[in-house]
Protein backbone atom coordinates (compact mmCIF):
# COMPACT_ATOMS: atom_id res chain seq x y z
CA UNK A 1 0.00 0.00 0.00
CA UNK A 2 1.28 3.36 -0.56
CA UNK A 3 1.02 4.37 3.10
CA UNK A 4 3.14 1.20 4.22
CA UNK A 5 5.56 2.00 1.81
CA UNK A 6 5.86 5.72 2.90
CA UNK A 7 5.78 4.09 6.97
CA UNK A 8 9.27 2.83 5.50
CA UNK A 9 10.66 5.73 4.39
CA UNK A 10 9.59 7.95 7.54
CA UNK A 11 11.14 5.81 9.75
CA UNK A 12 14.24 5.47 7.62
CA UNK A 13 14.87 9.02 7.82
CA UNK A 14 14.56 8.79 11.80
CA UNK A 15 10.92 10.75 12.02
CA UNK A 16 7.90 9.61 14.00
CA UNK A 17 5.63 11.23 11.14
CA UNK A 18 5.00 13.18 8.30
CA UNK A 19 2.43 16.03 8.02
CA UNK A 20 1.68 15.80 4.22
CA UNK A 21 -0.22 19.53 3.21
CA UNK A 22 0.17 18.80 -0.59
CA UNK A 23 -3.70 18.53 -2.14
CA UNK A 24 -2.75 15.60 -4.87
CA UNK A 25 -0.24 13.36 -1.88
CA UNK A 26 -3.33 13.80 0.60
CA UNK A 27 -5.92 11.96 -2.47
CA UNK A 28 -2.51 9.29 -3.15
CA UNK A 29 -2.28 7.90 0.06
CA UNK A 30 -5.73 8.76 1.34
CA UNK A 31 -8.32 8.99 -1.32
CA UNK A 32 -9.52 12.55 0.23
CA UNK A 33 -9.56 14.89 -2.62
CA UNK A 34 -11.05 18.66 -0.39
CA UNK A 35 -8.50 21.27 -1.61
CA UNK A 36 -8.47 21.56 2.13
CA UNK A 37 -7.38 19.80 4.71
CA UNK A 38 -3.59 18.07 6.53
CA UNK A 39 -3.08 14.53 6.72
CA UNK A 40 -0.58 13.55 9.31
CA UNK A 41 1.06 10.05 8.74
CA UNK A 42 2.45 8.21 11.53
CA UNK A 43 3.88 4.65 12.14
CA UNK A 44 0.16 3.37 13.51
CA UNK A 45 -2.15 6.31 12.29
CA UNK A 46 -3.39 8.25 9.62
CA UNK A 47 -5.49 11.58 11.06
CA UNK A 48 -6.88 14.03 8.63
CA UNK A 49 -7.62 16.95 10.00
CA UNK A 50 -10.24 19.36 7.87
CA UNK A 51 -13.22 21.72 8.82
CA UNK A 52 -16.90 21.39 8.76
CA UNK A 53 -17.32 21.59 4.75
CA UNK A 54 -15.28 18.60 4.18
CA UNK A 55 -15.68 16.09 7.09
CA UNK A 56 -18.96 14.17 4.88
CA UNK A 57 -16.53 14.31 2.05
CA UNK A 58 -13.62 12.55 3.83
CA UNK A 59 -15.61 10.27 5.21
CA UNK A 60 -17.23 9.18 2.07
CA UNK A 61 -13.78 9.39 0.38
CA UNK A 62 -11.23 7.67 3.27
CA UNK A 63 -10.82 4.49 4.70
CA UNK A 64 -8.78 3.48 8.08
CA UNK A 65 -8.58 7.30 8.08
CA UNK A 66 -9.24 9.11 11.67
CA UNK A 67 -11.31 12.02 10.29
CA UNK A 68 -10.28 14.92 12.92
CA UNK A 69 -12.88 18.13 12.44
CA UNK A 70 -11.61 21.37 13.48
CA UNK A 71 -14.23 23.03 15.18
CA UNK A 72 -16.18 26.53 14.28
CA UNK A 73 -14.13 29.17 15.90
CA UNK A 74 -11.03 26.68 16.16
CA UNK A 75 -8.06 26.39 14.18
CA UNK A 76 -6.03 23.56 12.22
CA UNK A 77 -3.23 24.22 14.64
CA UNK A 78 -5.10 23.38 17.98
CA UNK A 79 -6.83 20.58 16.71
CA UNK A 80 -3.65 19.34 15.71
CA UNK A 81 -1.72 19.93 18.82
CA UNK A 82 -3.11 16.73 21.09
CA UNK A 83 -1.36 14.56 18.41
CA UNK A 84 2.45 15.85 18.01
CA UNK A 85 3.68 16.24 21.49
CA UNK A 86 7.65 15.23 21.45
CA UNK A 87 7.51 14.36 18.04
CA UNK A 88 9.96 14.47 15.30
CA UNK A 89 7.89 15.51 12.26
CA UNK A 90 8.50 15.66 8.45
CA UNK A 91 6.65 18.70 6.85
CA UNK A 92 7.05 18.50 3.07
CA UNK A 93 9.21 21.94 2.07
CA UNK A 94 8.65 22.07 -1.97
CA UNK A 95 4.87 23.01 -1.57
CA UNK A 96 4.10 23.97 2.34
CA UNK A 97 2.89 27.77 2.15
CA UNK A 98 5.53 30.12 4.01
CA UNK A 99 2.16 30.64 6.70
CA UNK A 100 1.82 27.22 7.75
CA UNK A 101 5.04 26.29 7.87
CA UNK A 102 5.90 29.57 10.49
CA UNK A 103 2.78 28.17 12.89
CA UNK A 104 3.40 24.42 12.69
CA UNK A 105 6.99 25.64 13.33
CA UNK A 106 5.89 27.41 16.83
CA UNK A 107 3.38 24.72 17.60
CA UNK A 108 5.52 21.80 17.47
CA UNK A 109 8.36 23.86 19.16
CA UNK A 110 6.00 24.69 22.14
CA UNK A 111 5.09 20.69 22.32
CA UNK A 112 8.69 19.64 22.82
CA UNK A 113 9.04 18.65 19.07
CA UNK A 114 10.86 19.55 15.89
CA UNK A 115 10.06 19.89 12.21
CA UNK A 116 12.52 18.10 9.35
CA UNK A 117 12.40 19.09 5.97
CA UNK A 118 11.80 16.50 3.04
CA UNK A 119 11.55 16.51 -0.48
CA UNK A 120 10.06 14.30 -2.69
CA UNK A 121 8.94 11.37 -0.36
CA UNK A 122 5.69 10.72 -1.57
CA UNK A 123 6.87 12.22 -5.08
CA UNK A 124 9.14 9.41 -5.59
CA UNK A 125 6.31 6.91 -4.65
CA UNK A 126 3.97 8.37 -7.16
CA UNK A 127 6.32 7.96 -10.41
CA UNK A 128 5.93 4.61 -9.87
CA UNK A 129 2.63 3.47 -10.62
CA UNK A 130 0.23 0.59 -9.76
CA UNK A 131 -1.73 -1.14 -12.82
CA UNK A 132 -5.28 1.07 -11.93
CA UNK A 133 -3.06 3.91 -12.05
CA UNK A 134 -2.19 3.30 -15.57
CA UNK A 135 -5.57 2.13 -16.78
CA UNK A 136 -6.62 5.69 -15.57
CA UNK A 137 -3.98 7.57 -17.51
CA UNK A 138 -4.73 5.07 -20.47
CA UNK A 139 -8.03 6.43 -20.60
CA UNK A 140 -7.11 10.43 -20.40
CA UNK A 141 -4.96 9.45 -23.74
CA UNK A 142 -7.33 7.87 -25.26
CA UNK A 143 -9.68 10.85 -24.59
CA UNK A 144 -6.76 12.83 -26.10
CA UNK A 145 -6.61 11.25 -28.89
CA UNK A 146 -10.47 11.52 -29.49
CA UNK A 147 -10.19 14.66 -29.21
CA UNK A 148 -7.67 15.93 -31.63
CA UNK A 149 -9.78 13.78 -34.18
CA UNK A 150 -12.35 15.48 -33.64
CA UNK A 151 -11.51 18.87 -33.97
CA UNK A 152 -8.57 18.49 -36.77
CA UNK A 153 -11.47 18.78 -39.22
CA UNK A 154 -12.99 22.09 -37.52
CA UNK A 155 -10.36 23.58 -38.30
CA UNK A 156 -10.93 27.19 -40.32
CA UNK A 157 -9.10 29.97 -41.80
CA UNK A 158 -10.05 32.99 -39.59
CA UNK A 159 -10.99 31.09 -36.68
CA UNK A 160 -8.61 32.26 -33.22
CA UNK A 161 -5.99 30.31 -31.51
CA UNK A 162 -8.71 30.97 -28.34
CA UNK A 163 -11.54 30.09 -30.07
CA UNK A 164 -9.91 26.62 -31.52
CA UNK A 165 -8.51 26.24 -27.75
CA UNK A 166 -12.13 26.89 -26.11
CA UNK A 167 -13.45 24.02 -29.24
CA UNK A 168 -10.34 21.68 -27.70
CA UNK A 169 -11.84 21.84 -23.62
CA UNK A 170 -15.70 21.73 -24.94
CA UNK A 171 -14.69 18.36 -27.17
CA UNK A 172 -12.64 16.95 -24.19
CA UNK A 173 -15.31 17.13 -22.02
CA UNK A 174 -17.90 15.82 -24.05
CA UNK A 175 -15.29 12.62 -24.59
CA UNK A 176 -15.56 12.14 -20.76
CA UNK A 177 -12.18 14.92 -19.94
CA UNK A 178 -13.10 16.11 -16.02
CA UNK A 179 -11.27 19.24 -16.94
CA UNK A 180 -8.22 20.46 -19.29
CA UNK A 181 -5.12 19.26 -17.44
CA UNK A 182 -3.79 23.37 -18.42
CA UNK A 183 -4.00 25.73 -20.00
CA UNK A 184 -4.70 24.57 -23.29
CA UNK A 185 -2.02 26.01 -26.19
CA UNK A 186 -3.09 26.97 -29.58
CA UNK A 187 -0.09 28.84 -31.36
CA UNK A 188 0.04 29.27 -35.11
CA UNK A 189 2.54 31.09 -37.35
CA UNK A 190 5.49 32.47 -35.81
CA UNK A 191 3.48 32.03 -32.68
CA UNK A 192 4.50 28.22 -32.94
CA UNK A 193 8.48 29.73 -31.83
CA UNK A 194 7.01 30.49 -28.22
CA UNK A 195 7.41 27.51 -25.98
CA UNK A 196 4.15 27.82 -24.15
CA UNK A 197 2.36 30.26 -25.62
CA UNK A 198 -1.41 31.85 -24.55
CA UNK A 199 -3.85 30.87 -27.14
CA UNK A 200 -4.42 34.30 -28.58
CA UNK A 201 -6.81 36.14 -31.16
CA UNK A 202 -4.61 35.89 -33.70
CA UNK A 203 -6.44 34.49 -36.37
CA UNK A 204 -5.49 31.34 -38.52
CA UNK A 205 -3.99 31.73 -41.58
CA UNK A 206 -3.92 29.40 -44.60
CA UNK A 207 0.12 28.05 -45.52
CA UNK A 208 1.37 28.45 -41.66
CA UNK A 209 2.17 25.79 -39.05
CA UNK A 210 -0.24 25.14 -36.06
CA UNK A 211 0.98 23.84 -32.66
CA UNK A 212 -1.59 22.17 -30.23
CA UNK A 213 -0.94 21.25 -26.77
CA UNK A 214 -3.38 20.15 -24.24
CA UNK A 215 -4.21 17.55 -21.46
CA UNK A 216 -7.05 15.73 -20.24
CA UNK A 217 -8.24 14.02 -16.50
CA UNK A 218 -9.61 10.75 -16.47
CA UNK A 219 -10.49 9.90 -12.25
CA UNK A 220 -7.92 12.44 -11.54
CA UNK A 221 -5.26 10.95 -13.77
CA UNK A 222 -3.61 13.32 -16.39
CA UNK A 223 -2.77 12.90 -20.18
CA UNK A 224 -0.45 15.53 -22.14
CA UNK A 225 -0.10 15.72 -25.99
CA UNK A 226 1.27 18.30 -28.34
CA UNK A 227 1.03 17.57 -31.87
CA UNK A 228 2.40 20.36 -34.61
CA UNK A 229 0.84 20.60 -38.43
CA UNK A 230 0.60 22.42 -41.24
CA UNK A 231 -2.30 24.08 -42.17
CA UNK A 232 -1.57 23.92 -45.96
CA UNK A 233 1.11 24.09 -47.80
CA UNK A 234 4.90 25.30 -45.80
CA UNK A 235 7.94 25.71 -46.65
CA UNK A 236 10.66 22.39 -47.34
CA UNK A 237 12.67 23.64 -44.48
CA UNK A 238 9.71 23.32 -42.15
CA UNK A 239 9.23 19.88 -42.64
CA UNK A 240 12.63 19.03 -42.96
CA UNK A 241 13.17 20.27 -39.55
CA UNK A 242 9.61 18.67 -38.44
CA UNK A 243 11.43 14.71 -39.56
CA UNK A 244 14.75 16.12 -37.63
CA UNK A 245 12.60 16.27 -34.76
CA UNK A 246 10.54 13.12 -35.31
CA UNK A 247 13.80 11.03 -35.56
CA UNK A 248 14.97 12.80 -32.17
CA UNK A 249 11.59 11.65 -30.50
CA UNK A 250 11.34 8.04 -31.45
CA UNK A 251 15.20 7.81 -30.50
CA UNK A 252 14.68 9.08 -27.43
CA UNK A 253 11.48 6.48 -26.55
CA UNK A 254 13.56 4.09 -28.06
CA UNK A 255 16.30 4.47 -25.66
CA UNK A 256 14.31 3.93 -22.49
CA UNK A 257 15.19 0.80 -20.37
CA UNK A 258 14.98 0.20 -16.83
CA UNK A 259 18.19 0.76 -15.25
CA UNK A 260 18.92 3.69 -17.46
CA UNK A 261 19.17 7.35 -15.95
CA UNK A 262 16.21 9.78 -17.48
CA UNK A 263 19.31 12.24 -17.97
CA UNK A 264 20.23 9.83 -20.88
CA UNK A 265 16.94 10.05 -22.46
CA UNK A 266 17.36 13.85 -22.46
CA UNK A 267 20.98 13.48 -23.33
CA UNK A 268 19.80 11.38 -26.54
CA UNK A 269 17.13 14.03 -28.05
CA UNK A 270 20.13 16.67 -27.80
CA UNK A 271 22.40 14.29 -29.63
CA UNK A 272 20.50 13.87 -32.45
CA UNK A 273 19.27 17.04 -33.01
CA UNK A 274 23.02 18.16 -32.32
CA UNK A 275 24.26 16.15 -35.55
CA UNK A 276 21.27 18.25 -37.42
CA UNK A 277 22.22 21.89 -36.22
CA UNK A 278 19.57 22.17 -33.70
CA UNK A 279 20.20 21.26 -30.44
CA UNK A 280 20.97 24.90 -29.60
CA UNK A 281 17.08 25.45 -30.54
CA UNK A 282 16.10 23.15 -28.25
CA UNK A 283 15.15 25.23 -24.79
CA UNK A 284 13.74 22.90 -22.32
CA UNK A 285 13.76 19.25 -19.96
CA UNK A 286 12.59 16.44 -22.55
CA UNK A 287 9.63 15.58 -20.48
CA UNK A 288 7.93 15.18 -16.98
CA UNK A 289 6.12 12.80 -14.71
CA UNK A 290 2.67 12.31 -15.14
CA UNK A 291 0.01 11.02 -13.04
CA UNK A 292 -2.44 12.51 -10.69
CA UNK A 293 -0.63 15.81 -11.85
CA UNK A 294 0.34 16.94 -15.11
CA UNK A 295 3.51 17.58 -14.50
CA UNK A 296 4.87 15.39 -11.93
CA UNK A 297 8.42 14.59 -10.57
CA UNK A 298 10.95 13.24 -12.13
CA UNK A 299 12.01 15.76 -14.49
CA UNK A 300 13.74 14.25 -17.91
CA UNK A 301 16.09 16.48 -17.64
CA UNK A 302 19.45 16.72 -19.00
CA UNK A 303 21.56 15.91 -15.47
CA UNK A 304 18.29 14.23 -14.04
CA UNK A 305 20.26 11.32 -11.75
CA UNK A 306 16.74 9.01 -10.88
CA UNK A 307 16.71 5.43 -12.67
CA UNK A 308 14.21 4.27 -14.95
CA UNK A 309 11.48 2.03 -13.45
CA UNK A 310 9.00 -0.53 -14.89
CA UNK A 311 5.51 1.29 -14.31
CA UNK A 312 6.77 4.90 -14.62
CA UNK A 313 4.95 7.00 -16.71
CA UNK A 314 6.16 10.75 -18.41
CA UNK A 315 6.12 12.88 -21.56
CA UNK A 316 8.53 12.33 -24.54
CA UNK A 317 8.73 15.95 -25.77
CA UNK A 318 11.52 17.18 -27.85
CA UNK A 319 11.01 20.72 -28.85
CA UNK A 320 12.98 23.58 -31.24
CA UNK A 321 12.19 27.18 -31.45
CA UNK A 322 13.27 29.38 -33.87
CA UNK A 323 11.75 33.01 -33.40
CA UNK A 324 14.43 34.62 -36.35
CA UNK A 325 12.92 31.87 -38.53
CA UNK A 326 9.55 32.05 -37.77
CA UNK A 327 8.39 28.94 -36.04
CA UNK A 328 8.70 26.09 -33.24
CA UNK A 329 8.10 22.69 -33.51
CA UNK A 330 6.99 20.33 -30.56
CA UNK A 331 6.01 16.73 -30.48
CA UNK A 332 4.83 15.48 -27.48
CA UNK A 333 3.94 11.56 -26.22
CA UNK A 334 2.88 10.17 -23.07
CA UNK A 335 4.56 6.53 -22.45
CA UNK A 336 4.57 3.89 -19.54
CA UNK A 337 7.35 1.48 -18.93
CA UNK A 338 5.92 -1.67 -20.20
CA UNK A 339 6.62 -5.44 -18.44
CA UNK A 340 8.87 -5.73 -21.06
CA UNK A 341 10.67 -2.36 -20.16
CA UNK A 342 9.88 -0.99 -23.10
CA UNK A 343 8.41 2.83 -23.16
CA UNK A 344 4.97 1.71 -24.76
CA UNK A 345 3.03 5.30 -26.18
CA UNK A 346 -0.30 6.28 -24.48
CA UNK A 347 -0.62 8.90 -27.01
CA UNK A 348 -1.00 7.28 -30.24
CA UNK A 349 -2.87 9.98 -32.38
CA UNK A 350 -0.41 10.47 -35.79
CA UNK A 351 2.68 12.14 -35.23
CA UNK A 352 4.06 11.63 -38.80
CA UNK A 353 4.24 14.91 -40.95
CA UNK A 354 0.13 15.78 -41.28
CA UNK A 355 -0.90 19.06 -43.90
CA UNK A 356 -4.52 19.70 -42.67
CA UNK A 357 -6.37 21.57 -45.98
CA UNK A 358 -7.14 25.22 -45.61
CA UNK A 359 -10.76 25.31 -45.38
CA UNK A 360 -13.13 28.60 -45.57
Amino acid sequence: MNVDELRKKIAAANLAGLLVTDKINRRYLCGFTGSNGLLLVTENTLRLFVDGRYTKQAQQQTSNVEICEIPVGGSLIETLRPFIKGLALGFEAGTISYQLFSTLQIAVAEEEGHLVETKNMIEGLRMVKRPEEIAAIKQAALIADQTLEKILPMIRVGMTELELANEIDYHSKKLGSEGAAFETIVASGERTALPHAHASQKKIAENELIMIDFGTIYQGYYSDITRTFGFGEVPKSIKEAYQSLLSAQKQAIAAVSPGKKLGEIDQMARMVLEQRGLDQFFSHNLGHGLGLYCHEYPALAPQETVTIEKNMTFTIEPGIYLPEAGFGIRIEDDVVVNDSGDAESLTRFNKEWMTIGCNG
